[in-house]
């Protein structure tokens, strides 16, 4: 760019002596520009203090005509100096008036330009997508047991979660999650049973036995064999702010929620309605209020015989559907005091009809298990600096004499749960190398819950009924935005008959995971 002797002393005398940050730019940053040109220590002066910036190429070419637009954007930059004397001001002031109409059409283009970023960014503020990967392994003497699948042990795993802005006050909320699983050990012979002809050759050839259905690698990471971690929508929801001061924080639709410090009473995938709202004057407490069911239902298949004329039996057939049951839930939250939180929970059967036959087939309108009540209480103490302890008591009405096996394996009453919780310290996923370390003892009922959160799927591989134990485990970060974890469980008693019958099943687990946070 070429500038003219007076214009380019002009701007250098206004630039000297302010008292403002310097530029990491010098004039030796154009490589066109020797050190022995008469105009380098003006444009030394001025590529400091940001009124030139050359043209992107680190070169000045001096010898360009300059246009009145380029003149204009650097008299701009010099005007937002400070510190300027009275008599510079004013030789600013006659540039600035000069080149009046190219300044004015400069200042347009640089709102246009801002109304556009803020346009883009309001944009994208609208949609927003995160989200975590996982590879994990481990092993588990518990994955075959009576012939029932892991789920959990080799996997590659991913939740996708996402939110869409509906306005200030409301957005739409959405989870995808899919599970992959890489080791073919893990898929056993299943319970659902499988309708078979004989071939020909055979005595009884032509007639239908039932055998055991295997389940492949591809059947298990598909949309049946996975309902909520096959890739699909498993989640949607809305969040809203309700009220004048729009603090009644409402969420509306399908997620996964829980009950609990430990989501003990609850911990899982339900349908419903929870609103959560700070208590005015209540010193950090806050409520919570919800009608929901869980999304567990399912269907079954049953059978009755009729005789026709001839006294032959006719198989009637027909598909039932289990329902979850519907509950009401209230929550009260806060501190009790510096170092100690509290939670009080109850829930509430106000709906529940096993399945599509008249209600006289109910477990007394209760749960499957004939309760209708249930309450949780929890306390969070933290002892040290680095070290707390939580313990979660559940229980509820079940009518566990109405079960004559109750009693097997199961140290003290079925309708309670019992877990405590020891942490030290914990992770950040943006300090690489924090670390923290847990023990969690629990003391889980067949009957005492809705159906918590087992965070490590101890239960459901082998589909037992109540479990007791230690597990210990160890997390830290690698890498940041990376959690690596391991958990141990070296001797669980778990009750692994569904049937409801005696019998105790000793379980260990070994698992280790990669959690990759974007």
């Amino acid at each position: 760019m070429k500038i003219n002797t007076k214009a380019l002393a002009i701007l250098a005398g206004l630039t000297v002596g302010m008292s403002s940050t310097a530029f990491a730019a010098t004039a030796d940053s154009f490589t066109d520009v020797p050190k022995d040109h008469w105009s380098y220590q003006a444009l030394d002066y001025l590529a400091k203090e940001g009124v030139i910036e050359g043209m992107g190429d680190s070169t000045f070419q001096g010898s360009r005509a300059m246009t009145r637009y380029e003149m204009a954007a650097i008299v701009a930059k010099a005007m937002q100096k400070n510190d300027i004397s009275f008599g510079d001001k004013a030789v600013l002031d006659k540039l600035s008036a000069e080149y009046a109409n190219e300044l004015g059409t400069l200042k347009n283009q640089v709102n246009k330009n801002t109304n556009d970023i803020n346009d883009l960014k309001n944009k994208t503020d609208k949609f927003k997508v995160w989200g975590m990967a996982r590879v994990q392994t481990g092993d588990d003497n518990g994955l075959v047991k009576d012939g029932h699948n892991a789920t959990y042990n080799n996997r590659f795993y991913m939740d996708l979660e996402g939110s869409m802005k509906i306005n200030d006050h409301a957005q739409a909320r959405f989870t995808i999650e899919k599970n992959a699983h890489y080791r073919d050990s893990e898929y056993a012979v299943s319970k659902i049973p499988k309708a078979v002809t004989v071939p020909k050759g055979y005595k009884n050839a032509g007639q239908t036995v039932m055998v055991n259905n295997y389940i492949s690698g591809i059947d298990k990471d598909s949309l049946l064999g996975d309902d909520n971690h096959n890739g699909s929508i498993s989640n949607i929801w809305v969040e809203l702010q309700l009220g004048p001061k729009h603090d009644w924080y409402t969420n509306i639709g399908r997620k996964w929620n829980g009950l609990g410090m430990q989501n003990l009473m609850w911990g899982g995938q339900e349908d419903g309605i929870a609103t959560y709202h700070p208590i005015e004057g209540g010193h950090g407490w806050w409520m919570s209020a919800q009608y929901w069911k869980p999304s567990s239902d399912w269907t079954t298949t049953g059978v009755t015989w009729s005789e026709d004329a001839d006294g032959n039996a006719t198989a009637n057939v027909k598909a039932y559907t289990k329902r979850a049951p519907i509950l009401g839930t209230l929550s009260f939250w806060g501190p009790l005091g510096k170092y100690l939180d509290a939670n009080l929970t109850y829930s509430r059967v106000v709906q529940h009809q096993l399945d599509s036959e008249p209600a006289s087939n109910d477990t007394a309108g209760g749960y499957y298990t004939g309760a209708k009540n249930f309450i949780g209480v929890d306390l969070k103490a933290k002892l040290l600096k680095d070290f707390t302890v939580t313990g979660s008591y559940v229980h509820s009405d079940a009518k566990t004499n109405e079960w004559s096996t109750l009693s097997y394996g199961r140290q003290g009453s079925a309708n309670t749960d019992w877990a405590v919780r020891f942490d030290y310290r914990g992770t950040d996923l943006n300090k690489v190398g924090s670390w923290g370390a847990y023990a969690k003892w629990m003391n889980l009922g067949c009957f005492a819950d809705i159906g918590h959160d087992d965070e490590w799927a101890t239960r459901e591989p082998t589909f037992v009924n109540g479990v007791k134990g230690w597990f210990y485990g160890f997390k830290m970060v690698p890498w940041q935005n990376c959690e690596w974890e391991t958990m141990w469980a070296p001797h669980l008693t778990e009750n692994s008959n569904a049937n409801w019958e005696g019998g105790n099943y000793k379980r260990h687990i070994l698992r280790s995971w990669l959690d990759f946070h974007f």
